[in-house]
């Protein structure tokens, strides 16, 4: 064995988003690279508990799952104790994905015990807006994050950050402290076949992603509902995760008058479909303020531009190069920026939005490769690492 992963929720899981769609595409490159690895996981799904045998990453990839139940979206489980204590006894180096989730928090804790070097993906868990609103409003989480979570990340080999926002929020977290490894998420493009221009009237927009604040997807559709031209659409598609805030939601829907259309929880084969019907994603994250900054990255872009989809982002993640590369429109967190940046959507003629898929295509090709991305990030994890004495509980929360 090479390595071993860690991680909350592992592909095809559904109803855990990005975390688990990045395991799932880093774990498939370094697989097919021919790197051995044991991978442990939740069992959990939405649809269902998965068995080993439903992940299929990698004929060298061991898929270890264990039964999760209670806290499920923090992969509860008290079999997580022996699989992760075994994986990093027999891992000679550990890439754990995700911060102060059960998995992943046993996972740094056993490395420093055992002194096996790791690697952390902190996926959006210390974007600045995040940790300040849980400094402000979560003080139990704080004292995780304190005790558990930032003595942890100070010990490893390198922080794994996919935007420069996250990197800096990393930065601030650790007091200047931990090595940051800066690489983007990557994406199998050969996966997402490009479609043509969607030859009908009006612009259609979507959105893939749960219906919650942190989102932004609410505030998008007020100002988009302000200068919708007849024959505009957009097609929501995720499920919701916040009750008062989806009831809005279904408020809005009901004023658009049939203009908005809720898919719900899309397959990914049914995702590939939305995104070929459409002209543009959009990735709202953030907009409404009180829910902060927490995407990082956002799969949804990559997606959309390896079909050859561009896209209209929230400034501040991964993607404010869109406009640079022709590829997209970035907007500010406001109402009005995002009004500016949808009528720049509207004027784009048949033949200035094919240059732009042509872009995206090409970017998501280029920049966004699975297996050169996933090889920086192998080459970190294979780097000697020097440990110190190893840290008591009572010491790590000094």
């Amino acid at each position: 064995m090479d390595v071993g992963i860690v991680a909350t929720h592992v592909p095809p899981a559904k109803g855990y988003g990005g975390v688990s769609v990045t395991c799932g595409v880093l774990t498939q490159a370094w697989a097919e690279r021919g790197h051995r690895m044991a991978l442990v996981a939740s069992d959990e799904s939405i649809s269902g508990r998965l068995r080993a045998e439903d992940v299929q990453l990698g004929d060298t990839v061991d898929v270890r799952l264990y039964r999760c139940y209670g806290w499920r979206r923090w992969g509860f489980g008290l079999g997580a104790i022996p699989a992760i204590w075994q994986l990093c006894r027999q891992a000679p180096r550990l890439y754990i994905h995700g911060i102060a989730t059960w998995p992943s928090t046993l996972a740094a804790c056993f490395c420093l015990l055992l002194r096996r070097p790791f690697v952390v993906a902190v996926h959006g868990g210390l974007m600045p807006e995040h940790v300040a609103l849980i400094k402000s409003r979560k003080p139990h989480k704080w004292l995780f994050y304190r005790w558990l979570t930032f003595p942890t990340l100070r010990r490893a080999v390198a922080v794994h950050c996919t935007s420069d926002t996250e990197a800096e929020g990393v930065r601030t977290a650790l007091a200047g402290g931990g090595q940051i490894l800066l690489v983007l998420n990557g994406i199998d493009s050969r996966a997402f076949p490009v479609a043509e221009y969607p030859a009908r009237p009006g612009l259609q927009l979507c959105f893939l992603g749960h219906v919650q604040q942190e989102k932004g997807i609410n505030g998008f559709i007020r100002a988009w509902l302000q200068i919708r031209r007849g024959g505009d659409r957009l097609v929501v598609a995720g499920r919701s995760v916040d009750g008062a805030y989806f009831d809005e939601f279904l408020q809005l829907v009901a004023e658009a008058d049939g203009a908005i259309e809720y898919r719900g929880y899309l397959a990914a084969d049914e995702v590939k479909e939305l995104l070929a019907q459409s002209h543009f994603l959009v990735l709202p994250s953030g907009l409404e303020q009180a829910g902060g900054m927490r995407e990082n990255f956002g799969n949804v872009v990559a997606e959309a531009l390896a079909c050859g989809r561009p896209a209209l982002v929230a400034k501040g993640l991964a993607w404010d190069h869109l406009p640079q590369l022709g590829a997209g429109f970035v907007f500010e967190r406001d109402h009005a920026a995002v009004c500016q940046v949808l009528r720049a959507a509207q004027a784009i003629d048949a033949e200035g939005w094919r240059q732009m898929s042509q872009s995206a295509r090409c970017h998501a090709e280029q920049a966004l490769d699975a297996l050169a991305l996933g090889d920086r990030v192998w080459q970190a994890l294979m780097e000697p690492a020097e440990f110190g004495p190893v840290a008591s509980l009572a010491e790590l929360r000094t």
